[in-house]
């Protein structure tokens, strides 16, 4: 390396939600910090798009307000803004017809989805799920749970939508049960919220604290490889060289495989090769107006769909207009055609907004998106099971991203593997310095 190479205690490679967060944290215990993000802006799947004056978000997004990201945004100083959907004006779609959301004790009463030992097992469901030690379930498959717990079919089919649109997974047969359990059980006692502004307004407000506290953001820096050795890393980055005394690859799983030489890189891969991706097909539409004013959320039972307005909480665009984000939750083997899948998703707005293509101002259609790199699977233990945030065989790398850690899952993984990657590495790397 020559003396014109840039030195610092770490080097961050991925400028998304769970890279920024890092470099938060480790600039503020006073540790010089660069980010290196390939693409020109920062945020990853976090970036909100503006169009014709709406916020369209990458697919629908909710943060969980009991989660690990939302404690680590506040111990940051950041408080995120925006609206908590309510049960009201909610749709249960099967067969093509909408029901009531059952999902109180009135709406259970009162929909017509299932019968009496339907709406009893849905009931005994919603009491029973809050109070459950869910880590008892780690090593079952959701569909196995549900199979042992509830009798009636239709209720069956309710509850894995209620576990699809917690987690975004459609795989009840690889997704752990103590996971899914956990997920639903932070749904119901928190709920979400919807941001003003869109995920963009987290993005934008990482990067201020990351900047403040004096980390380095480096936008088109693709890193080709990196060499470890005992006490530091050497990085090429698009041509120039980055030397640290540690590195954080905030990166999908892949990709750090890709660029890690020796036997850390064999060990991501591994590891990578093993993970199964969570994808869903999303229709983003901005509205001049909204057709049905009351219809606000649907979810399929039947078939893995979702509708929400997200405006009715949140401000994401023109006083009297509306976003509206429509996902299919795609199967770990396949999901039909893209124009089959903007088919259904068209379908479903028919159904809850009918009306719509004619007030419909902007669109668009991500036939495939990536919504976490990996499935909790059952067979590996739920969220105990998953890699990291330490790579063997080093002590000076480490991986974070919903992929990764012992916690949470989306961005809560995200958030969580990034603060234990951090503690390591203030902990227990020479030339990463802590403040305190």
């Amino acid at each position: 390396m020559s003396n014109t190479d840039l030195r610092v205690d770490v080097a961050i490679v991925g400028g998304g939600l769970a890279g920024l967060a890092a470099a938060a944290m480790l600039a503020r215990a006073g540790s010089t910090v660069v980010v290196l993000e390939k693409a020109p802006r920062l945020g990853g799947r976090g970036v909100t798009q503006m169009e014709s004056g709406y916020s369209f978000n990458l697919g629908p997004h909710a943060l969980y307000r009991g989660g690990h990201a939302m404690r680590v945004l506040r111990q940051l100083g950041i408080e995120p803004v925006g609206g908590v959907p309510s049960q009201v004006g909610g749709f249960a779609v099967r067969g093509g017809r909408k029901y009531t959301l059952p999902v109180g004790a009135l709406s259970l009463l009162t929909t017509d989805l299932v019968g009496v030992a339907g709406k009893i097992g849905i009931a005994r469901a919603l009491t029973s799920l809050p109070r459950l030690e869910s880590a008892r379930f780690d090593d079952m498959t959701w569909a196995e749970w549900c199979d042992g717990h509830v009798r009636d079919a239709i209720a069956r089919e309710f509850l894995t939508a209620i576990v699809r649109l917690s987690t975004y997974t459609n795989a009840s047969t690889r997704l752990s049960a103590g996971a899914a359990i956990r997920q639903v059980q932070m749904a119901l006692a928190d709920n979400v919220l919807y941001l003003d502004g869109g995920w963009q307004t987290i993005v934008d407000e990482l990067r201020r604290v990351a900047v403040d506290a004096g980390a380095e953001l480096r936008l088109g820096s693709r890193v080709d490889s990196i060499a470890v050795a005992e006490d530091s890393t050497s990085l090429a980055v698009a041509g120039d060289a980055v030397v640290a005394a540690a590195v954080v690859l905030a990166v999908p799983p892949k990709i750090a495989a890709g660029v890690l030489d020796g036997a850390p890189g064999a060990a991501v891969a591994g590891w990578a090769a093993e993970l199964v991706p969570v994808r869903a097909a999303c229709l983003d539409v901005g509205l001049t107006t909204l057709p049905k004013s009351r219809n606000l959320f649907a979810l399929g039972v039947d078939a893995p769909l979702y509708l929400s307005v997200h405006t009715a909480v949140a401000r994401l665009a023109e006083s009297g207009k509306a976003v509206v984000q429509v996902a299919k939750y795609l199967p770990v083997e396949g999901g039909g055609t893209p124009v089959s899948v903007e088919s259904e998703l068209e379908d479903l707005l028919d159904l809850v907004q009918p009306g719509w293509r004619d007030v419909v101002e902007e669109r668009r259609f991500l036939p495939e998106m990536i919504v976490a790199n990996a499935v909790v699977e059952a067979s590996r233990g739920g969220w105990r099971g998953r890699p990291g945030p330490g790579v063997p065989g080093t002590s000076n790398v480490f991986v974070v991203g919903d992929w990764v850690g012992s916690e949470g899952m989306l961005l809560d993984a995200g958030m969580a593997s990034a603060e234990f990657a951090v503690n390591g590495l203030l902990k227990g790397v020479p030339g990463v310095r802590d403040a305190a």
